[in-house]
């Protein structure tokens, strides 16, 4: 379940969500967002510390991991027209 709203920050909008597994959900909201505008939506991360192959075991045994990889990768197997994926981002 997605569950999403709308809040200022700082002056900014933002989106919040609230999902069980973070990487589905940020697809499923980018994905609809596609649908919903016809424009390619970005999503910026920050890369999380620790080992990406202890963190993908973590993800598949439990659903938390590092956000952006899964993210990526679940993008990746969703839409396989790289023209057509959501843009993900990420740096330090």
């Amino acid at each position: 379940m997605l569950h999403v709203r709308g809040a200022e920050v700082g002056g900014h909008r933002v989106l919040r969500a609230e999902t069980t597994a973070v990487p589905n959900g940020i697809t499923a909201l980018l994905s609809h967002l596609l649908n919903l505008t016809g424009k390619r939506p970005s999503v910026y991360f920050n890369w999380g510390e620790g080992n990406p192959l202890l963190h993908l075991l973590r993800y598949m045994l439990s659903g938390h991991g590092d956000v952006p990889p899964l993210t990526r990768e679940i993008i990746r197997r969703a839409e396989p027209d790289p023209a057509k994926r959501p843009a993900v981002y990420v740096g330090v």
